[in-house]
């Protein structure tokens, strides 16, 4: 492959692996504002927990008693949601990631390849110029024979 094709398909490649990147990197974000979400929920509910008992102990109605249970029956719900949520945007961010470093890896190859062809074309202008000085002293060397029988 020629190496201006191979340039090409190396800036094509990064652009990949970098909009890849950014793909990786908002999704770890997303996953963790879910985890800061579901410790702030943990949070209140150990709060509000606290706060009942508090309450219980100074004496309350059963009716509103029930309501505590309720509304903390319906935080470990949205703890649950929320837990689910975590994992989901931590398995999507785990896939980019794994996405984001496979073209990372296939860009290097890439790389590596661009930088042998860079070398074997080096290799090849060097030959190049010795076979071409080779050809001047042996035509000097011919010069100076025939100028040396005459």
């Amino acid at each position: 492959m020629a190496l201006k094709q191979l340039q090409l398909l190396a800036k094509v490649q990064l652009e990949k692996e970098e909009k890849l990147q950014a793909q990786f990197v908002q999704a770890h974000q997303f996953a963790q504002l879910a985890v800061e979400k579901y410790t702030g929920l943990a949070n209140y509910r150990t709060d509000y927990i606290r706060q009942s008992q508090q309450r219980g102990a100074e004496g309350i109605a059963s009716r509103q008693f029930n309501q505590y249970l309720n509304f903390i029956t319906k935080l470990d719900q949205a703890l649950t949601q929320q837990n689910m949520q975590v994992q989901q945007a931590q398995r999507v961010a785990d896939m980019r990631r794994s996405a984001w470093l496979v073209m990372q890896k296939k860009r290097k190859a890439l790389d590596l390849l661009i930088d042998k062809e860079l070398q074997a074309g080096y290799v090849r202008a060097q030959k190049q110029e010795q076979k071409m000085l080779d050809e001047m002293a042996t035509q000097q060397f011919f010069r100076r024979l025939q100028a040396a029988e005459q």
